[in-house]
């Protein structure tokens, strides 16, 4: 019988086909899945929130002796708040990014204004179609004693006291933080909202040395954090 004739190298250049086919392959699984997973990501999110930076434009809010507005850091809080919840899949709206209010023009009167004002964040959030409404807000006292974070739901809503309960047990977390629970309040931003609202008064501007804390950024990632955390826990994300 005659032996069969091998060709060197010829079995080598088959593996080596054989190798870079697989490899290929693999590569387009890859770009097809990436491709796939990034045209899906919008679809994974499971809830939406609306966080409302309390008062701007012509309102200020508490002022500081040292002219400071609450509005502004409202506002601060608000957008980091936002770029935290965003990764775990809660899509989230501010009810103002910069300075204004929304005021038609033509109202008079401080309640008539901040009605207005009001009923237009509101809007915002239903139209969002949001799971959630948080207006962010500070503190203020003529004594200037008082100090820590609060949060308020309205007393005729138990989705809202439940959301108020899990971002309040996240901010007494905070260290040095007094260690309040949640509060029923008959605010018209939470009584009016179809959707569960909280106010979360995030400290108090009057109080000097909290004042000085809350204008220092690694205090404000620690509020950040603590919200996001307890809006996460409401929705029962990790």
């Amino acid at each position: 019988m005659r032996k069969p004739v091998v060709i060197p190298g010829r079995r080598t250049q088959g593996m080596a086909v054989i190798i870079v086919l697989t490899l290929m392959l693999g590569l387009v699984v890859s770009v097809f899945y990436q491709g796939s997973a990034a045209v899906l990501g919008p679809q994974e999110i499971k809830y939406k929130v609306v966080l409302d930076a309390g008062h701007g434009g012509y309102d200020p809010g508490a002022i500081t002796k040292q002219g400071i507005y609450e509005k502004e850091i409202n506002l601060e809080m608000a957008k980091r708040i936002k770029e935290l919840l965003g990764p775990a899949g809660i899509e989230i709206s501010l009810t103002r990014e910069e300075d204004i209010d929304y005021v038609p023009e033509g109202v008079r009167g401080r309640q008539s204004k901040k009605r207005a004002d009001l009923n237009h964040r509101i809007s915002l959030a239903t139209q969002a179609e949001a799971d959630a409404l948080i207006s962010l807000h500070l503190n203020a006292t003529p004594s200037g004693r008082n100090t820590g974070a609060e949060t308020f739901y309205h007393f005729q809503s138990e989705p809202g006291k439940l959301l108020a309960e899990t971002i309040q047990q996240e901010l007494i977390k905070v260290p040095g933080m007094n260690r309040r629970i949640a509060k029923p309040g008959d605010f018209y931003l939470i009584k009016n909202s179809p959707m569960p609202a909280v106010i979360v008064e995030l400290g108090y501007i009057s109080n000097p040395k909290e004042f000085a804390k809350l204008q220092q950024p690694w205090y404000q990632d620690q509020l950040a954090q603590a919200v996001a955390k307890g809006v996460a826990n409401y929705f029962g994300l990790p």
